[in-house]
């Protein structure tokens, strides 16, 4: 059994589990008769903008732009408990995953004292569901393909006809009144709502509860405003749109400062050579591409010739090896490639491959010893560590299961590498035990991932969205945190520096977020010295 076997057995085993914990979160009996649900008591206390925000929502409200990190969990609770404590309600939840289905639905019974809430599933089989009766619950989390299937795909020529004109809402209220039609749920929280547009399931909800009459809570942390479509799609739904800038004073005051570390970390100058000849055979491939297929093929688009499959492969594995370290690209099927087995005069005499195996023998991975360092160096309760390799996560995942032990680091990775409810159990060794996570962009939307003390960016994000939910990670307050710290690591002499700046820029201008800027030399004791940034104080 390989490490990352062992490491699977020991979630699916553990009471991190997530087969363990969906057993109680699902229906066991018949839900004969339908329930509604009353909060009257939070195991939590907002926050002053917290409640500020709350007070402005009304029942068909969006609530936008509240990054991640600043609690969009608990206003859609303290929301639910202000509607149904004095009139119960039947309430529903969407999420747009099944891990942070599991989480929301943890998240109700413990702090909204719901015990009977209930995750429902595609885990579910429809005959199950139709046998227990799970509609019938007063509070349930589930997501938008479960809901859509057993209660609206009778109707998607309707609901798809509706989509396509100006007022969809209005048009399926006189739909749905003709056909004596009722959304099951008076209190509808969506969750990560920007995906929730065009032809997804999602917004066919959205459409369907407005329609209805239904009470709407909708959150996100980046609803990508700056998007003319979209606000206008989302306009249809709600009368209210919420913008919420986290350079407001309420906010800032229960913010800790933001500070990135940009860590300077020299790769060997074999790897900057490969890097460099990979450039070379990229070109190369490039322009065959252009003289058979045309200019449009050479930009790297198209995946329906192998050549220009091989192109893409070729760039990525050239970011790759720098961006998440050599030994991340160890598994790349296009080392195959005869352009990487032939001699090159710019190495020596050897091909491509020869170099990199022999690079893979003297330094596996620049990267991931510089995150290890950080480590040793920093205090912290808890740590996230990104990148966007999954083979490299799965590397310093065994690298610090053997330095700190299991039950100490959780790694979570997608792409085939897990399912669902693994995925879901690693997030639940992260929250009740774990100090680090381990985690690919899987980590950075969709999931509710505790918050950190630190942070530790092995690559670059590729674009403001990511790097936006990525600070969310460590921008909640705690106990002795007053910064919010993230780490970078860059490799001098690539192209990783001009692209962590770029995304900055981009943050910057669309989101106004903001941060300290420290350039630090991993080899010396200090900074090195501080660049300039927009104030945020």
């Amino acid at each position: 059994m390989s490490e990352w076997e062992s490491y699977l057995s020991f979630l699916n085993r553990s009471k991190y589990s997530l087969q363990v914990l969906s057993e109680s979160l699902s229906p066991s009996k018949r839900i004969p008769k339908k329930e509604n649900v009353s909060v009257q008591k939070l195991n939590y206390h907002l926050y002053p903008f917290q409640q500020k925000i709350l007070d402005r929502i009304n029942n068909g409200a969006l609530v936008v732009g509240l990054p991640t990190g600043l609690g969009k969990t608990y206003l859609a609770g303290a929301y639910i408990h202000r509607e149904t404590a004095v009139r119960p309600s039947r309430v529903a939840f969407l999420t747009p995953s099944v891990p942070l289905g599991v989480q929301q639905t943890i998240f109700a019974r413990k702090q909204l004292n719901i015990e009977n809430a209930y995750f429902i599933s595609g885990n579910l089989s429809p005959e199950k569901r139709r046998e227990l009766m799970v509609w019938n619950a007063g509070y349930i989390v589930t997501t938008p393909q479960t809901l859509y299937n057993d209660f609206l795909s009778r109707y998607e020529s309707e609901i798809r006809m509706a989509k396509g004109g100006e007022d969809p809402v209005g048009h399926l209220s006189e739909f749905f009144r003709s056909e004596g039609f009722r959304f099951p749920y008076e209190i509808l929280i969506a969750d990560e709502c920007h995906g929730y547009i065009g032809e997804t399931e999602g917004y066919s909800i959205l459409i369907s509860a407005k329609a209805s009459g239904a009470k709407i809570l909708a959150l996100s942390a980046t609803p990508q405003l700056h998007s003319h479509k979209r606000l206008g799609e989302l306009r249809k739904v709600f009368e209210s749109i919420e913008p919420v800038s986290i350079e407001e004073p309420e906010i800032k005051q229960q913010m800790p400062s933001r500070e990135i570390s940009i860590l300077r970390v020299p790769a060997s100058p074999r790897l900057i050579a490969i890097y460099r000849q990979l450039y070379s055979v990229s070109k190369e491939v490039q322009e065959r591409v252009a003289s058979i297929y045309g200019a449009a093929h050479a930009r790297g688009y198209c995946r329906e010739h192998g050549l220009c499959i091989c192109l893409i492969a070729l760039k990525m594995m050239r970011t790759r090896i720098i961006e998440d370290g050599a030994s991340s690209v160890s598994g790349y099927g296009i080392w195959k490639m005869r352009e990487l087995r032939r001699p090159a005069r710019e190495l020596g005499g050897k091909s491509v491959l020869e170099a990199y195996r022999e690079l893979l023998a003297m330094e596996p991975n620049h990267k991931i010893s510089a995150a290890i360092r950080i480590l040793d160096a920093e205090r912290f309760k808890k740590a996230i560590i990104f990148m966007e390799s999954v083979e490299g996560a799965k590397e310093i995942g065994r690298m610090l299961h053997r330095i700190r032990g299991m039950e100490e680091v959780a790694v979570l990775v997608g792409k085939g590498c897990m399912t669902m409810e693994e995925q879901a159990s690693a997030l639940m060794q992260f929250r009740e035990r774990a100090s680090i996570l381990v985690c690919t962009s899987i980590g950075e939307e969709g999931l509710d991932v505790p918050s950190a003390d630190i942070e530790i960016w092995i690559d670059p994000p590729s674009n403001p969205k990511k790097w936006i939910q990525r600070f969310g990670r460590v921008l909640r307050r705690s106990e002795g945190k007053s910064v919010a710290k993230i780490y970078t690591i860059v490799t001098p002499g690539t192209h990783e520096s001009n692209k962590l700046a770029g995304v900055m820029k981009k943050v910057e201008r669309i989101y106004g977020f903001t941060q300290r800027v420290i350039e630090t030399d991993l080899s010396k004791e200090g900074p090195k010295n501080q660049s300039r940034l927009t104030m945020f104080q």
